[in-house]
């Protein structure tokens, strides 16, 4: 993999990282930069650290949040007399494989963290470790399990990268390309499965998957937007202000006042999107890692039921259990609640339920506290570690591997 050409401090353009031997002395070489002071060499930088702070709010927000839907689902089996049902199914589970549900779901937050490592190393201006991007990494799933369809997933990780050291315009253009490959790594690894199994699903739940291709198309449209704006940003610019001025003449719903700061964001974020696409494309073996690892990283989430089957010593086809717990995942990033509560219980049951037979809620149940509780307070602590200052960074690590390959 190639590392981005260097940049030399004291020049006009961002100091590179490589150039410093620890995340401390990259931090305030590029803090100096900011701020229009002589940019320090390597021996001469003070090692101030932008080290990141827990959102300890935010967890706890998390915590009691997720306390509430177990509360419920437990009070839900109590009520319909499925409790005695339950404990003789869980007591047949075989801890191993429950474990091994566990190890999955830690090799998805490995494969994420790997994404991030393979971004970094090719941003010259990005002083993070590779625990920082462990931490980015979870935060995504700790503030996207916490809001609706996921939504704090993107500002939870752009926060932690700032934290790691990074300004908030390569925290962005960091966190865009990451979200580009896992959009494309969903759709096209989605999209094999959903072909590969269309025939056994639709004979199943009948017509009930158009649901599930309108939800895979409606990603694959919000996929084509993403791109379109990176490759076409004039053209996307023009038909936004177009679409504001339209809005502007009408008074369209009382917006009017809002429009021009609209126009504004419109011009800076496409902008954004279109430069940092651009520069990530021309490292095209950077590009197919980082799908690589990401769709390895959907394929763990995605196989995990398959896992918690053997646990309950049912064997199934290893495709289909994946192509279902793909279309569970689909249908549950639809659903306006934290969790995808609601739609995630009932896609479970209407994809997985019929494969799981009489221990059906309690495969739900083992499920649900592996993939979502356990992981997301993994994640929760997770989001609280850091690179310390005297460690080196991503690039710094890369230059040194690659320093060792060639001799």
């Amino acid at each position: 993999m190639a590392l981005a050409p260097q940049q030399s401090p004291g020049t006009d353009a961002a100091p590179d990282v490589v150039a410093y031997r620890t995340k401390g002395e990259a931090v305030a070489a590029l803090q100096a930069w900011e701020e229009g002071r002589a940019v320090p060499t390597g021996h001469e930088a003070d090692g101030r650290s932008a080290k990141a702070k827990p959102d300890r709010k935010g967890i706890l927000v998390g915590a009691l949040f997720m306390a509430a839907v177990f509360g419920s689902l437990l009070i839900y089996i109590r009520t319909t007399g499925e409790g005695p049902a339950l404990v003789g199914a869980l007591g047949r589970v075989e801890a191993p494989w429950v474990w091994a549900t566990f190890a999955v779901m830690v090799a998805y937050l490995a494969f994420g963290t790997l994404a991030f490592v393979t971004t970094v190393a090719v941003t010259p201006d990005a002083p993070a470790g590779v625990l920082d991007l462990c931490s980015v990494e979870a935060a995504g799933t700790l503030f996207g399990n916490l809001t609706p369809m996921m939504a704090g997933s993107v500002p939870g990780q752009i926060w932690r990268l700032v934290k790691s050291g990074l300004g908030f315009g390569a925290a962005s253009a960091v966190q865009i390309t990451r979200f580009l490959m896992f959009q494309l790594a969903e759709i096209v690894l989605g999209g094999v499965l959903l072909a590969l199994t269309w025939g056994h699903f639709y004979a199943q739940v009948g017509t009930v998957m158009f649901v599930n291709l309108a939800i895979f198309a409606f990603k694959a449209a919000q996929m084509a937007v993403l791109l379109a704006a990176c490759l076409f940003p004039d053209w996307v610019t023009k038909v936004a202000l177009s679409a504001l001025d339209l809005v502007d003449r009408r008074n369209l719903f009382g917006l009017r006042s809002r429009t021009e700061g609209w126009r504004s964001s419109v011009r800076t974020q496409v902008a954004r999107f279109s430069s940092t696409f651009r520069t990530a494309v021309r490292h095209r073996g950077t590009m197919a890692v980082m799908l690589a690892f990401s769709m390895a990283q959907q394929a763990c989430l995605w196989a995990s039921p398959w896992f918690v089957l053997q646990a309950f010593g049912i064997r199934q086809d290893p495709l289909l259990t994946c192509a279902a717990g793909s279309l569970v995942q689909f249908v549950a990033s639809s659903i306006p609640l934290p969790g995808g509560t609601g739609g995630v219980e009932a896609s479970f049951a209407l994809f997985l339920g019929p494969v799981f037979g009489s221990s059906a809620t309690a495969g739900y149940l083992v499920w649900r506290l592996v993939t979502f509780y356990g992981y997301t307070a993994l994640c929760g602590a997770a989001t609280m570690v850091s690179t310390k200052p005297s460690s080196p960074t991503v690039r710094q690590r890369m230059r040194g591997l690659v320093g060792r390959l060639g001799s």
